[in-house]
């Protein structure tokens, strides 16, 4: 297949059935990550150098409700109205799960869910005296876990009754949460750790921020762009009946 029939059509085949990835989407949403993550690493480079450089707050790429995050929410959001669209056509009760899924995600990464929570968990458990800023991170993986077993149930029982089409492209989509997931909690617990054990090594304090905020942002834009083009199209929904 040549590059024009792949623009032609907008669609790019994932491999072993994971559905498939609009490329308009995917295209028009990693350029704009690729800009502003550009902007943020020249920013970073700068204030590493000459500390009273002033960055300006809606363009740290890891600022909540800076243009990188806002755009997040926004991925976050077009890529739950596919899995809902999928749902109401065909019924099925896995990409409503994997909506319900996506819309607690941008509620917590708008709303600061496991930041507060954190804080709230660590100072009531007295875990930030004994530990200090460690404390605060290590209870961040405690909520974030907690949030993901709200979504256990539902993903479960949407699973069991999937049939094989279904799960396979609800694997690609799981596939690149995943990616979203160790940027945002294994690499933010790198980076937090590099700042405790290391906080003069600026330069490396800034390469774990790339890493994670630009690593986040290039998966949720890939997500994204294949919730769409594999569970946002009328054409892909039909393959199979559904299980019972």
């Amino acid at each position: 297949m040549t590059i024009d029939t792949i623009w032609n059509c907008g669609m790019i085949e994932l491999p072993w059935g994971l559905g498939r990835l609009d490329l308009r989407v995917a295209i028009g949403f990693l350029g704009l990550d690729l800009l502003l993550l550009g902007i943020g690493i020249v920013y970073g480079v700068a204030v590493a150098l000459d500390p009273s450089v002033h960055w300006p707050r809606p363009l740290q790429f890891d600022h909540d409700w800076g243009l990188a995050e806002m755009l997040n929410y926004i991925k976050w959001l077009v890529a739950a109205a596919a899995l809902g669209l999928a749902w109401r056509r065909g019924g099925a009760l896995l990409p409503a799960a994997m909506a319900l899924t996506l819309l607690l995600a941008v509620l917590d990464d708008a709303g600061r869910l496991h930041e507060r929570g954190s804080i709230a968990l660590a100072l009531a458990t007295g875990l930030a005296d004994r530990y200090g800023s460690i404390a605060f991170q290590m209870c961040e993986l405690v909520i974030w876990a907690g949030l993901g077993l709200l979504c256990v149930g539902p993903l479960w029982i949407g699973w069991r009754r999937a049939g094989a089409d279904l799960r396979r492209r609800a694997m690609g989509t799981g596939l690149l949460f995943a990616g979203i997931a160790i940027c945002a909690m294994g690499i933010d617990t790198l980076h937090t750790l590099v700042g405790f054990y290391w906080p003069d090594r600026a330069m490396l304090s800034g390469l774990f921020m790339i890493a994670e905020g630009g690593g986040e942002n290039l998966f949720l834009s890939l997500l994204t762009a294949q919730a769409v083009g594999s569970f946002g199209r009328g054409d892909l929904n039909a393959r199979e009946p559904i299980r019972p």
